[in-house]
């Protein structure tokens, strides 16, 4: 069984459309890590670049990046199989905008760690 989006996309906002891509918790952080391996990176090194994140969520997030054209996935006929990810050039279209939310999280980080910081 195919996974489907329960939300549709919003077609008729840029904004809305370009969020649909990168709006769960994990496709930027996977851009990001992708960006610095053009040669691929396998599944598994991206649970362990992002260990918070479960494996399921992760494999969820990258079917979807591939569907959207965003990475690119190759399967090697071996055994065992192995399969290595991509950054696509519409992805890498995205990485400015990632950057943008890098600085701006690097300006506004004192803001956030008051606040968020306070339990521990």
């Amino acid at each position: 069984m195919a996974y489907e989006r329960k939300i549709p996309i919003d077609l008729d906002c840029p904004l809305r459309l370009t969020m649909s891509l990168i709006e769960s918790k994990w496709k930027s952080c996977i851009l990001d890590e992708m960006r610095t391996r053009p040669e691929g990176i396998r599944p598994s090194e991206i649970h362990k670049c992002l260990p918070e994140a479960t494996p399921r969520v992760l494999d969820i997030q990258l079917k979807e990046m591939v569907e959207d054209g965003l990475v690119s996935k190759t399967i090697f006929p071996e055994l065992p199989p192995r399969s290595e990810y991509r950054i696509t050039s519409l992805g890498l279209s995205l990485l400015p905008i990632i950057d943008a939310m890098i600085r701006w999280g690097e300006e506004h980080m004192d803001i956030f760690e008051k606040k968020y910081r306070k339990g521990f």
